[in-house]
């Protein structure tokens, strides 16, 4: 069928392409004949005109001979030297062509030609004596002026018959290219006509063969077709209710990593005036989460990125929450280096990765504020952290492994330990704000931006500092209206010297 169709198709194609450039080329010539016919006409009208003027001319030199007052007398000059000069300037622009006259250029026929010759010493000699009639005065003697009227009257009859033998040879070429043009016409109509009646028969009475062909074989399929569409039906109806029952999981899902993230009531009471949390999840439910426990000497903050988004990211989530509230709450241990390692070696046991190829894991930036002193430990597995104080930045890196994964650490992470001894912002964050694509060369955000942002905003308030940081991501992200790309998480915590 396709291949019928693509042949047909070329066919089609060209026979529709001859019938249009014969249909365009009658239309041109029609243009081309009804251009030469405005010519034609223009020049018999102005063939005629010349015979009129040559009686104007007569008359005018007749009432100038005859007329005893002075003013009709220069009047009358007047009419004849325009008749005149109107008079020569036709009978030029018949000869060679006029633009101002609208006269083509000279395409004379011979007999024309011939006429022309005959008629040019009479026109010469009535040219010559109406000219002497228009250049005499008043006073001068009447006598001269009839031998110029004279002259004028003896010329006048035998220039009105070649004239008239000259418009007539006008009109009978106009009359031959009607009768050439309406045989041409015929002759594109009668091609026309044949391509389309060898279209009919060649191209569109197969095609309707093969459409009917076609139909006949969609009729007898159509019972099959039917039960298709209702197979599809059921397929379609059963994968809304499966999608309907993934949603509600993933929605309940939500609600539980939302209860597995909520912040003890003497933590929550701080929210925006001690720390801020800008939370964005790539999907309903996170890879990243935010921890904090607040124990009887230190408040213990860290921000966590799993690995993979979405519902695996959410499950390794909650194991995470679970294996650090183990950690922390149950065995007491409150050290960074500590706390990293004992996640490392907890995660890889959970999830067996001594003996399959699981490689999930975590990277996170953790801090201990002592309650007692100036000291805030840190300690980071691929993430650092960054502090401002005295309006300058700091960074710590965290270690180049990650918790979990194929790592096999067999020591305690590095705790790194920050006097304070002024007002200081702590900021922990995963990697979906730095890796976010936007703005105007749709590049990721990168760490030397968000450093600058931070430092910009670092002495506002900490709901400020979260509306900046949000607003910022936004905006950059919305350039090119990009999607956001990862979960995004960061923290800030302000802390004053004790």
């Amino acid at each position: 069928m396709h291949t019928f169709t693509t042949k047909y198709t070329k066919i089609h194609i060209t026979a529709l392409f001859l019938v249009a450039v014969f249909t365009i080329g009658s239309q041109l010539f029609l243009q081309l004949y009804l251009q030469q016919e405005g010519t034609n006409s223009r020049i018999i009208n102005i063939s005629g005109r010349q015979r009129m003027l040559s009686q104007k001319i007569t008359k005018e030199a007749i009432l100038i001979v005859q007329t005893n007052d002075p003013g009709e007398f220069k009047k009358r000059q007047q009419k004849l030297i325009a008749n005149l000069d109107l008079w020569n300037r036709s009978h030029q622009g018949l000869l060679k062509g006029d633009p101002s006259l609208q006269l083509p250029a000279s395409n004379i026929c011979l007999i024309n030609k011939e006429n022309f010759k005959k008629i040019q010493p009479y026109k010469d000699k009535i040219a010559q004596a109406a000219q002497k009639i228009a250049q005499v005065n008043f006073s001068d003697d009447r006598k001269e002026l009839k031998v110029f009227v004279d002259q004028i009257l003896a010329n006048e009859e035998p220039f009105l018959m070649l004239m008239n033998d000259i418009t007539f040879r006008f009109d009978e070429l106009s009359q031959e290219n009607i009768v050439n043009f309406r045989l041409l016409e015929i002759v594109l109509m009668s091609i026309t006509l044949l391509l389309l009646g060898l279209e009919g028969f060649f191209i569109f009475r197969p095609a309707f063969r093969k459409i009917e062909e076609s139909v006949g074989a969609i009729q007898e399929n159509k019972e099959e077709i039917e039960a298709q569409n209702q197979m599809l039906n059921q397929v379609l109806e059963k994968l809304k209710m499966q999608n309907d029952n993934l949603v509600a999981s993933i929605k309940y899902a939500e609600t539980i990593q939302n209860a597995t993230l909520s912040l003890e009531p003497s933590v929550a009471s701080c929210l925006n005036s001690q720390f801020f949390i800008m939370f964005r999840p790539l999907q309903v439910v996170s890879g990243d989460f935010y921890y904090m426990a607040d124990t009887e000497e230190s408040l213990i903050i860290a921000a966590v990125d799993c690995h993979g988004h979405g519902i695996p990211g959410a499950l390794l989530s909650m194991i995470g929450v679970a294996i650090l509230n183990d950690i922390i709450k149950a065995q007491k241990i409150t050290n960074p280096g500590d706390i990293l390692f004992h996640l490392h070696k907890t995660v890889r046991k959970t999830l067996n990765q001594e003996s399959n190829n699981n490689r999930d894991g975590m990277d996170m930036a953790l801090i201990n504020i002592h309650k007692l002193s100036n000291s805030v430990k840190f300690a980071g597995a691929k993430n650092p952290l960054i502090y401002i104080s005295d309006d300058q930045l700091y960074e710590i890196k965290g270690e180049r492994i990650t918790i979990g994964g194929k790592s096999k650490k067999k020591q305690d992470f590095t705790t790194h330990e920050v006097e304070i001894d002024q007002p200081t912002m702590f900021y922990l964050f995963s990697d979906g704000y730095l890796d976010q694509f936007g703005g105007p060369d749709r590049r990721k955000f990168m760490s030397p931006r968000f450093r600058q942002l931070l430092l910009k905003n670092h002495h506002k308030s900490l709901i400020q500092q979260k509306q900046a940081l949000e607003t910022t991501f936004d905006q950059w992200k919305n350039t090119h209206n990009d999607i956001q790309v990862d979960d995004v998480l960061v923290m800030g915590v302000r802390l004053y010297p004790v």
